[in-house]
């Protein structure tokens, strides 16, 4: 059976890695959401500071694991199970690497809710069921926490009532995600469905927009799966995937912000105005989409479309590529990630 101090050891290698791949996305999101606040002010406030706190909190506990393995490695290289020894004699050191994981995973269940909350348009009986369960994941990180500060030194760190809380939790945060990310796509296909007596060629990309949804979520519902499953097993495999789930909660949160506003421009200075062109239409029609939107300032904004036709639009010869619907690329963009509390 794998030590606890080796899989502390792999561990801390497996977080190195996930940390550099979150560090590449973390800053392509940075770079889109400074982008949009250039342009947009206050509505990127509440996502920017996400960010930051996660990249605090993340790259924390990729330090202090670090640090804890390398000490429990170097301090008595002539005693045997010098490292185990080390590890196991659990203290504050112990209880801040395991409240800096749980700080950094209610941060993302608490954006996830707030996600579910904006883009229901402020609807409380929908948002009540994942509000509970963050609850429900505070109290149990709390009690994982005192769990792990009441294990006396030398004892095995997958005890049976660290075990309990651990797989509480986790298991807490797994039906959090899962509920919070089908109900944000139960919402994009409702809002798909209504959209679907129009022929465009660029309004919201629905369909793209719930697979990046459900692609990130089930990269970090899978890796929870693969914790819970050793925890309840009592290996200390777990601890591997424990040390990996900080840079994926980063990738998770940032993967979206990406893939979604990688079509967004540094320069480009679209409001809140999409021109989007109908196939067989005569004349410019006003879309308003009051309901579907969501801002920093409240549950609705309105965002007025003006549609034309794309034969209207072609006869400008001298048209320039924001009059061919490249600024109505970018501010589809812009749209998707208000519609995701983005």
């Amino acid at each position: 059976m794998l030590s606890y101090s080796k899989s502390c050891l792999i561990g801390a290698m497996l977080e190195t890695l996930a940390y550099g791949l979150y560090l590449s996305y973390f800053l392509q999101g940075m770079q889109i959401i400074l982008s949009r606040r250039k342009r947009m002010g206050s509505p990127s406030i509440r996502l920017l500071l996400t960010s930051l706190v996660l990249f605090f909190l993340i790259t924390m506990r990729m330090v202090l694991d670090n640090k804890a393995v390398v000490e429990a490695f170097t301090n008595d290289p002539i005693t045997p199970h010098a490292a185990d020894i080390y590890l196991e004699n659990f203290g504050n050191g112990a209880m801040f690497r395991t409240g800096t994981y749980i700080a950094l995973t209610i941060v993302a269940d608490i954006f996830i809710v707030y996600r579910v909350y904006a883009i229901w348009a402020g609807d409380l009986i929908v948002s009540a069921l994942p509000a509970l369960l963050a609850i429900a994941d505070i109290v149990s990180g709390a009690l994982f926490i005192q769990a792990i500060r009441e294990l006396a030194a030398g004892t095995s760190p997958d005890g049976k009532n660290a075990a309990t809380h651990a797989t509480v939790f986790y298991s807490f945060t797994l039906a959090l995600n899962v509920i919070c990310t089908l109900l944000i796509a139960l919402r994009i296909y409702l809002t798909k469905r209504r959209l679907e007596g129009f022929t465009m060629v660029a309004l919201l990309n629905v369909g793209t927009t719930m697979t990046i949804l459900i692609e990130s979520a089930a990269i970090y519902s899978v890796c929870l799966i693969a914790m819970i499953v050793p925890t309840v097993l009592g290996n200390n495999v777990q601890y591997c995937v424990l040390s990996l789930m900080p840079g994926i909660v980063g990738i998770a949160f940032s993967l979206i912000i990406v893939r979604i506003g990688s079509g967004l421009s540094p320069a480009s200075s679209a409001g809140p105005v999409s021109e989007l062109r109908f196939a067989g239409e005569k004349k410019s029609t006003q879309l308003d989409l009051s309901d579907l939107s969501t801002d920093e300032d409240g549950p609705r904004r309105h965002v007025a479309l003006n549609i034309k036709n794309q034969s209207e639009q072609q006869s400008h010869s001298g048209a320039s590529r924001s009059d061919m619907g490249y600024d109505s690329e970018r501010t589809k963009n812009e749209h998707e990630l208000d519609e995701m509390g983005v």
